[in-house]
């Protein structure tokens, strides 16, 4: 095995060469420093002159602002910057209307895992206002590859109440991409609402989980306040499955994935190793997604 293979496949270890969300960029104000660590690395965030923010630390890293966003680049072995800016998701209104955020222990690999595992929602964030354990139904979900992951086609939401905050006829499609960007677009005739769930290291050992969302309705902005306990909340299921994993760490013998439910994991270990191969060998990514429909029961 290569030293890129190897480092391909370490949990702690996160994609390199790609945009993580650092911060939110109304939080960097003019005239102030705001601290961040990310990458085991500290940024000093400020606004120059003109108004963009900087990383005014002594190791500066590369950092861009993007639909309200502030993303940090992670440097690769050679230490190149980037060819090219963050990704755009061209949420409505290019603006922030919420953002909630917790850190999660444990390696990097274990927060993606979480994020991708299709019995987490039903079983960890079990709620009257979300979804039950009760409600479990038989799911075939068709997925496409996309040029750095790979998208759940638009379909209609069987068993969240949440859905029915933006009205009827709603269709979701779901999209990741590395390093480990969750899309979620929540449409209707009326409506269309982005929800981004971003994932970065602070350090080897803890990541950083924010839930941020795009809207341009006024009713979604109206009762926002009265969601945020419910995210908060939300959020805090996470951190408590993911210190519960961090406590039966010892005891795993053999990592057991299943097709299909462990699918989507499985996709993001090759897409990862095979983007740490394709930057060793300065080429391009071929992504190793083959278009499949996957059943599970959630």
């Amino acid at each position: 095995m290569t030293d890129t293979e190897a480092s391909a496949l370490d949990p702690a270890c996160p994609p390199a060469s790609l945009w993580y969300v650092a911060d939110i960029a109304r939080h960097v104000r003019p005239g102030r420093e705001r601290v961040q660590t990310v990458f085991g690395r500290t940024l000093r965030l400020r606004r120059d002159a003109q108004g963009q923010v900087m990383d005014a630390g002594e190791d500066p890293l590369a950092v861009r602002e993007s639909e309200g966003l502030v993303w940090a680049y992670s440097p690769g072995p050679d230490g190149a910057q980037p060819a090219s800016g963050p990704p755009v998701f061209n949420g409505p209104g290019a603006k922030v209307r919420f953002v909630e955020e917790a850190l999660l222990p444990g390696p990097y690999d274990d927060a993606v895992y979480g994020l991708l595992d299709p019995a987490h929602g039903p079983y960890v964030h079990a709620s009257p206002l979300w979804r039950s354990s009760r409600t479990l139904r038989e799911k075939a979900k068709a997925y496409v590859p996309s040029p750095l992951g790979f998208t759940m086609q638009a379909h209609e939401p069987k068993n969240s109440a949440a859905y029915k905050l933006i009205g009827g006829g709603v269709q979701v499609e779901i999209g990741f991409q590395l390093p480990a960007l969750r899309s979620e677009w929540i449409t209707n005739r009326s409506n269309r609402v982005l929800g981004l769930t971003t994932l970065t290291p602070v350090d080897a050992q803890t990541t950083c989980i924010r839930q941020i969302f795009y809207w341009e309705s006024p009713l979604l902005s109206l009762i926002s306040p009265f969601v945020r306990p419910v995210t908060r909340n939300f959020l805090q299921q996470d951190v408590h499955i993911m210190t519960l994993r961090q406590r039966a760490a010892p005891f795993r013998r053999r990592e057991m994935l299943i097709r299909d439910a462990d699918q989507l994991f499985i996709w993001y270990r090759r897409m990862k190793a095979e983007w740490a191969q394709a930057n060793a060998e300065s080429r391009a990514f071929e992504n190793p997604v083959q278009a499949a429909t996957l059943r599970w029961r959630t």
